[in-house]
């Protein structure tokens, strides 16, 4: 028996046993990040002192691999619920609002969270209420006045009286309601392969229709959520997605109060009405999407676009979703010169 790092991420102990042809995703998962972080081998810790080299690797080891110079830190927002906050070290950079993929870890986001830090203060969270303390999620608000409030709060609590503000996928949403409120506080808007609820089918991947679908169901009651989180404890599951990201993505199905309080707050988001929000904005705007994704379409995007007058539209050729993760170093490219225009047009 291995005793696990004591930190947000740790489980209460870890045990080596054989394997009886039958284990979830999320054991399989964990099997496969344990064993390439300490180079496992069978037959490599036979002897003593191996065991005692692995076992102190264990202890050390931060499987979230956090980057240097971020920040992490707890943001009380009311009704005993709390934010799970990241900044980045140098405050006296242009502040950069990143409003993070719905539901989804920092891990996931984390490479273009540094390397927009090398040149903007770069501010950012966790979905609420599946990330820090929800004293009691029943009566937590989960719709899209939260979640936009959730970025205000954060805004305020940097002091940032002027930002750029960019949302990834279900992010994109909140980042597109929250502007109008904040018109005079933003220098930008970028919106990254945005999952967007439009009332038109045709602007939605079967990936998309699928997840609403899900949404809805498990959002009724813990019991209907508990039987879909079993859906995704099958090893099979894994084939479905990128193995780099299986292990943020399948975050929030973990248990089944997680899938319920996602399926809750994703009822919230795609409640949303978007198109009041998209008359409001008057800052520059850029909507990007891939023409090669299957999990949030590019019609929904360039529609968005469309709406929001002087808004451009970027279709990356063999763009999606896990490429987006990776920062490809066009994209980046685009972005930091959109971000730069913005800037010397609000300084004019």
């Amino acid at each position: 028996m291995l005793p696990a790092p004591r930190n947000r991420w740790s489980a209460p102990h870890l045990r080596r046993q054989a394997s009886t042809g039958c284990v979830s995703s999320f054991e399989r998962l964990i099997s496969e990040t344990v064993s390439q972080a300490l180079e496992y081998r069978y037959d490599g810790y036979a002897h003593p002192p191996r065991s005692d080299a692995a076992l102190q690797a264990v202890r050390a080891f931060d499987f979230m691999q956090p980057a240097a110079h971020v920040v992490h830190s707890r943001l009380p927002v009311g009704a005993g619920t709390e934010l799970s906050v990241y900044a980045s070290a140098a405050r006296n950079r242009p502040a950069l609002v990143l409003v993070p993929p719905f539901g989804m870890p920092f891990g996931l986001y984390r490479d273009w969270f540094v390397r927009l830090a090398q040149r903007y203060f770069v501010v950012s969270w966790e979905t609420r209420a599946l990330f820090g303390a929800c004293a009691d999620f029943d009566r937590a608000d989960t719709g899209m006045a939260a979640q936009v409030g959730d970025l205000v709060a954060v805004m305020d609590h940097f002091g940032l009286d002027d930002a750029h503000v960019m949302g990834i996928c279900g992010g994109a949403p909140v980042a597109l309601c929250a502007a109008p409120r904040l018109a005079q506080r933003i220098h930008s808007l970028s919106l990254w392969y945005g999952d967007y609820q439009l009332g038109d089918a045709s602007l939605r991947t079967q990936h998309q229709q699928n997840f609403e679908w899900l949404m809805e169901t498990a959002a009724q009651d813990r019991e209907q959520a508990g039987q879909m989180q079993q859906l995704f404890t099958d090893p099979s599951i894994l084939g479905t997605m990128p193995r780099s990201i299986a292990h943020l993505a399948l975050y929030p199905y973990a248990n089944a109060e997680l899938m319920y309080r996602y399926a809750r707050l994703n009822a919230g988001l795609y409640a949303a009405q978007l198109m009041p929000a998209l008359h409001g904005i008057a800052v520059p705007t850029l909507v990007v999407s891939g023409d090669n994704d299957s999990t949030t379409h590019c019609g929904g995007s360039q529609f968005i676009a469309q709406q929001i007058a002087g808004a451009r539209f970027h279709l990356e050729r063999g763009g999606n979703h896990e490429g987006l993760f990776s920062v490809p170093e066009g994209l980046h490219t685009l972005l930091l010169e959109f971000l730069e225009t913005a800037r010397e047009e609000a300084v004019n």
